[in-house]
């Protein structure tokens, strides 16, 4: 893994779009149109079994509450992702308004295979952990 400077700007910005949007669905959970409580995953409804995403929705709500303990009780790979996602927004600012921060970093192939093969378990583990927390 190398860290060199920014080549390309675009991953940095875009999370000046997608932050607005993470906003809006906020507001859409604080205000919803639906239930929520009742919104259940299909998946989980139709064959019993819960999907690698089950209780994103409620992890991503704890989030918002700052209750990090509860997001990673719920589903830990969604939490874990929108904590990076946070990251990612509180780094696009830094290096906007300090040029000096404008990184880039690069994998080799092989550390991206590896990351891919982490990413694969993270997914499967999380799907265990979910098949096991609503088969309570």
């Amino acid at each position: 893994m190398k860290i060199g400077p920014e080549r390309d700007a675009l991953p940095r910005l875009l999370a000046f779009v997608y932050a607005p949007l993470g906003l809006a669905v906020r507001w859409l959970f604080e205000h919803p149109v639906i239930d929520l409580d009742r919104v259940a995953c299909p998946l989980l409804q139709h064959t019993g079994i819960a999907c690698p995403t089950c209780g994103g929705t409620r992890a991503g709500l704890a989030l918002g509450r700052l209750d990090p303990a509860t997001a990673c009780a719920e589903n830990p790979l969604i939490a874990l992702l929108l904590i990076m996602l946070g990251a990612w927004f509180v780094y696009a600012v830094l290096a906007t308004l300090l040029p000096f921060l404008r990184r880039t970093v690069r994998f080799t192939t092989g550390e991206w295979r590896v990351l891919r093969l982490l990413a694969v378990g993270a997914v499967m583990g999380t799907w265990v952990y979910e098949i096991i927390r609503h088969s309570r």
